[in-house]
């Protein structure tokens, strides 16, 4: 009779359901963004097209080497360098709920005066002397619970709002350039070290970076849209606008016409003179390999050449600019113009 007990007892068991491992304060949302795998992820992204500033640490790799350098110029003081970096947090709801996207790019260039990071008109102006290493930065976020991701195309529609890029001065990377296309902010690298110091979400407005420097105003351009004359007009300048993109380069048709259409625009693909109509109109976004002589009749048609300074230019600005209104507007990229 033990010995049957015992058996029910045991069959009991294996039928007994089991406990979930959702706690009642867990954040269903957070576990339900985790079963979902993301989407496959380009190996470089459209990051080195034609008319963006080069994207760097662009591996795990290549950001290990960055410290190195780092530790050398520490003297070989890695416990300095790691306070200055700031530590992994142990708090798994620091960055809970929030999405991030990482740039850096080519430092530009200091004067020797260099004023502090609220001067605006200062085109050689530091923004920031805190080593920017780009794998610590996503440990750290994901560390605190944050969601990273590699290339501006893993960035779901519905997560821009939530959504951060995290530089360490204001640039033309392919990820800046997009991320001012659907207005997801830029900040500063030392919010998130803040952040991880304290282990608390401090408000990231005072670490916000610009849109970018105005070529035309010769001002750095704050990032919220408004009436002042250092804010940008609206986050859709091509809205109502047509542009026209000319190109062979698959990579760079294919990169401007985003850009373009998410700031608004309507795009039209040219490829060869039979494309060009009587009935055209708005600009013509072309590159330096695209034929001369269909460039000429485009301008007889009535349509504006415009080189990819002029949509980033209009992106930092949040308006159309004209094109005769500043000679590198029509000009193939330079590096030297950002």
């Amino acid at each position: 009779m033990r010995i049957v007990q015992t058996v029910l007892s045991s069959k009991a068991q294996q039928v007994q359901p089991q406990t979930s491992a959702i706690s009642e304060c867990s954040d269903f949302s957070d576990i339900v963004e985790e079963d979902i795998p993301a989407p496959p992820s380009p190996e470089t992204g459209l990051e080195s097209v034609n008319g963006v500033q080069p994207e760097l640490q662009r591996t795990e790799k290549e950001s290990e080497i960055r410290k190195m350098y780092l530790v050398a110029e520490y003297l070989g003081n890695e416990r300095e360098l790691a306070e200055i970096l700031g530590p992994l947090p142990c708090s798994k709801t620091l960055f809970r709920n929030k999405h991030f996207i990482l740039t850096c790019t080519i430092s530009p260039r200091i004067a020797a005066n260099a004023t502090d990071k609220n001067d605006l008109q200062n085109k050689y102006r530091r923004f920031s002397s805190v080593p920017f290493v780009k794998d610590h930065l996503r440990q750290q976020i994901e560390a605190g619970g944050g969601k990273v991701y590699q290339h501006f195309e893993d960035i779901p529609k519905t997560k821009y709002k939530q959504c951060k890029l995290i530089a360490p001065h204001p640039s033309a990377t392919a990820k800046y350039v997009q991320c001012l296309a659907v207005d997801i902010p830029a900040v500063s690298h030392e919010w998130i070290i803040q952040c991880c110091q304290t282990l608390t979400c401090v408000d990231f407005k005072p670490y916000a970076l610009p849109s970018g420097w105005s070529i035309i105003e010769e001002r750095y351009i704050r990032w919220s849209c408004g009436r002042g004359a250092d804010q940008r007009s609206t986050v859709n300048p091509f809205v109502g606008h047509c542009i026209n993109i000319a190109s062979m380069d698959k990579d760079f048709i294919e990169f401007w016409s985003r850009v373009c259409k998410l700031a608004g625009g309507t795009v039209r693909l040219i490829k060869s003179e039979s494309d060009l109509t009587e009935n055209l109109s708005g600009y013509m976004l072309t590159d330096q390999e695209f034929p001369e002589d269909v460039k000429l009749w485009a301008t007889r048609y009535g349509l504006l050449i415009v080189s990819t300074v002029w949509v980033v230019q209009s992106l930092i600005l949040g308006r159309i600019c004209q094109p005769d209104s500043h000679e590198k507007l029509t000009q193939i990229y330079q590096d030297d113009d950002y």
